[in-house]
């Protein structure tokens, strides 16, 4: 009997934090990776370079997620490269940790959505379209959706659309044998998150997390490799809480 061939995942916003986390991790597991970047290549090339020396495959991709034809492309460029599409994570976001609604900019506004909403949405919509049958589509949300904290309103209410999105899409793919699914993770550091936060704060919400202690990339990737592999096929339209038991 021949040999499987190789599975294919495209990880949005992979080439830092959980997104560079689950890029390896998938790697690992014997996927084929396509990260997906914008900005600064180095950090991509970094992910990328890490993979192929444990043996693994992986390419960049470089699209903007805020802009629709960006993400379309993003799609056509993968696909030619590694010959279809199993697993997709839609992990890229932007975060807005501190001010009240009240001191939310429209800027501010518009720059959350831009990716939190919109460019989950089309990313969304492109996965539902080419992950081939019996794939993957995996949501990075987070915890903040469940649990509302005050200086959140505006990153937190940007995420919230992906959870109707997941259940949605869940029952539209479902007699594609294609499985839905959102992870919110928790406080996870993150480049991103820790600018974001004073070290007081940091310190706080360490005591407001049963486990005693903030996530890791690690932490998530492990959440979205059983998503993504055998053990999760029958998961599906779920939203699936990784933050070491806190209530934040």
């Amino acid at each position: 009997m021949s040999p499987s061939p190789q599975k294919v995942a495209l990880i949005t916003g992979a080439a830092t934090g959980i997104g560079r986390g689950i890029a390896i991790r998938l790697a690992k597991d014997g996927i084929a990776v396509a990260v997906n970047y914008f900005g600064d290549a180095a950090p991509a090339d970094e992910v990328v370079q890490q993979i192929r020396q444990a043996g693994g495959t992986a390419d960049a991709f470089l699209a903007d997620v805020s802009a629709v034809a960006d993400i379309s492309a993003l799609f056509e460029a993968v696909i030619a490269a590694f010959g279809g599409l199993d697993v997709v994570v839609a992990n890229a976001g932007v975060a807005l940790v501190g001010p009240p609604i009240t001191d939310i900019t429209e800027a501010d506004f518009d720059r959350l959505n831009a990716v939190n909403h919109k460019g989950l949405f089309f990313v969304l919509q492109q996965a539902a379209r080419h992950v081939r049958d019996g794939g993957r589509i995996i949501q990075i949300s987070s915890s903040s959706t469940l649990y509302p904290a005050a200086g959140l309103g505006g990153y937190a209410s940007s995420k919230a659309a992906g959870r109707v999105l997941t259940e949605i899409l869940a029952l539209e793919l479902g007699s594609r044998q294609i499985s839905v699914n959102s992870v919110l993770p928790g406080p996870t550091r993150t480049p991103a998150i820790m600018r974001e936060i004073p070290p007081t704060e940091v310190d706080r919400i360490n005591g407001a997390i049963a486990l005693g202690r903030w996530g890791e990339p690690e932490d998530i990737a492990s959440f979205v490799s059983f998503l993504a592999g055998p053990d999760g096929g029958w998961v599906n339209g779920q939203q699936l809480v990784a933050n070491g038991g806190g209530r934040i």
